[in-house]
């Protein structure tokens, strides 16, 4: 009998870290192969060209090197990335790291059930299923951003981690930052462990305050100042026009609406913004208690919406302490429940409430993310007694990690079959068709067009004379279809212009 319930305790104690890990793993990993490289995922997989180092290879790109780093390793055993899933493996299994971190983070500085709740949050959010399922920096900004705020809290909580955690917390932030500069956006948490440390150890003499705690920030800021300096010194005239038109906005489409509501609800669609407002408006009944992760959340909402024109999915820098947020709110509301019925009835509708909660939206990500019977957002999809829209493109939206098959390794086979000097064009995005098709590009008079249906940009570009007057009268070359719709055409023209081939007879 008192083995039986030591098992029992033991299932319950493991618990959350199985329903943790299967909705992380289930939403980041299922069906991962299944899409083409998109247009960011394309720019990490650039490798040195034969002859550069890797410090001027890193100093030639506009992020940090972690990413790079990452993908070198790939490229080890996947040298022509054509196996999309190994390639994101290591970018999906980091998300899935970064969520069980930060749960066992927050059991130390709160309790098992807001953990729970934050991580579950985290797990089933849709910005961080998506940016999690595609080979970019995020994933590893989320995993070392999560360790350096557990090794802080080590520090606080544990006699035995008091220094190391200091040390290992400094460390994992500065790997943070390397990865992107979204990482400094964890300054206010881990200013606010490291006065409570100090608060701790105030008896302590200044000599030793210095050794503790500035020594391994110097450290820390060397490493980055150094790398920092050397990538802003160096980078390219293009390169700086690039962060002066995110930060101003200067360079951006003006028929365009920027609009961090619309990137949210692109991820995050249905009721999942009811819900986020109404938990977070609970969450002021724990003002002393959730302050210090609405002290988190602000610092990168206001450099994001104030200072940033154009933060696209750089919101999820302050999403992810409002998953805290969010947790404080849930279980807000499962004491009121408590207060209305008893210890018990209330307890069970708040398991109730809070599985329906985490269960609707966990199976909306499901449908956006992993199924792809229609794709998401290109196309409307039904969920239960809901129509997921596609998002008007009047918006500038920054879509990352949805479902996009669009059979581009087969059309860049087929156009290898070409002459050497075919010149081709596409209404995709240039980023895309210049990695899979290895042939010049020409949009005026092109020998072939690659007509994409519902490119990624969710705009169909205006083709020139030649193009509409072609795929007008005649049949596509080729035609690849996704259960059975036509997702993609490749149009094989006469050379010369319109006005030339009309001449020859067409």
């Amino acid at each position: 009998m008192f083995k039986q319930s030591l098992n029992f305790n033991r299932i319950g104690k493991a618990l959350p870290i199985i329903l943790i890990t299967l909705a992380a793993l289930w939403l980041r990993v299922t069906n991962l192969g299944y899409s083409d490289y998109q247009g960011d995922e394309i720019k990490a997989l650039v490798q040195p060209i034969p002859g550069q180092s890797w410090v001027e290879f890193i100093l030639a790109q506009k992020k940090g090197p972690v990413q790079f780093l990452v993908t070198s390793l790939i490229y080890r055993v996947n040298s022509s990335f054509e196996n999309e899933f190994l390639t994101r493996l290591p970018f999906a299994l980091a998300g899935v790291l970064a969520v069980l971190v930060f749960y066992v983070t927050l059991k130390l500085l709160t309790d098992r059930r807001i953990a729970l709740y934050a991580a579950l949050f985290f797990a089933i959010n849709g910005l961080f299923v998506g940016l999690t399922r595609i080979v970019q920096y995020q994933s590893f900004v989320l995993l070392f951003s999560c360790l350096a705020v557990y090794f802080f809290a080590l520090a606080l909580y544990q006699p035995r981690w008091w220094l190391a955690g200091i040390y290992l917390g400094m460390l994992s932030w500065a790997l943070a930052i390397l990865t992107h500069y979204d990482g400094a956006m964890i300054l206010p948490f881990v200013a606010y462990l490291l006065l409570r440390w100090l608060k701790d150890h105030r008896h302590m003499p200044l000599k030793s305050w210095l050794g503790y705690i500035v020594l391994p920030a110097v450290l820390a800021v060397l490493v980055l100042g150094g790398f920092y300096l050397a990538l802003f010194g160096r980078s390219s005239d293009i390169s700086q026009a690039y962060w002066l038109s995110r930060i101003t906005g200067i360079e951006d489409n003006a028929s365009l609406i920027q609009s961090s509501l619309a990137n949210f609800k692109l991820y995050n669609p249905v009721f999942a913004l009811p819900i986020y407002v109404a938990l977070a408006i609970l969450s002021f009944f724990q003002i002393k208690r959730v302050f210090p992760y609405w002290l988190w959340f602000a610092f990168p909402f206001v450099v994001m919406e104030f200072i940033i024109f154009d933060p696209g999915t750089h919101i999820y820098t302050y999403l992810l302490p409002a998953t805290v947020i969010l947790a404080f709110g849930l279980q807000t509301l499962e004491k009121w429940l408590v207060k209305l019925y008893n210890q018990r009835l209330g307890t069970i509708s708040g398991v109730a409430l809070g599985t329906i909660v985490f269960g609707l939206l966990f199976t909306i990500s499901h449908f956006i993310f992993v199924d792809h019977t229609p794709e998401y957002p290109w196309q409307s999809r039904r969920f239960l007694v809901w129509k997921i829209e596609r998002p008007s493109d009047q918006y500038k939206l920054w879509v990352y990690g949805f479902p996009y098959y669009r059979h581009w390794e087969e059309i860049g086979e087929t156009s290898a079959n070409t002459p050497p000097e075919t010149n081709y064009a596409s209404n995709e995005n240039p980023s895309i068709t210049t990695y899979y098709v290895d042939r010049p590009f020409d949009k005026q008079n092109p020998d072939v067009y690659i007509n994409i249906i519902n490119p990624q940009s969710f705009r169909v570009r205006t083709a020139n004379d030649k193009i509409r007057y072609w795929t007008n009268n005649y049949p596509p070359e080729k035609t690849f279809l996704n259960n059975g719709q036509v997702v993609a055409e490749i149009y094989v023209m006469p050379p010369g212009s319109l006005d030339e081939i009309k001449a020859k007879g067409y």
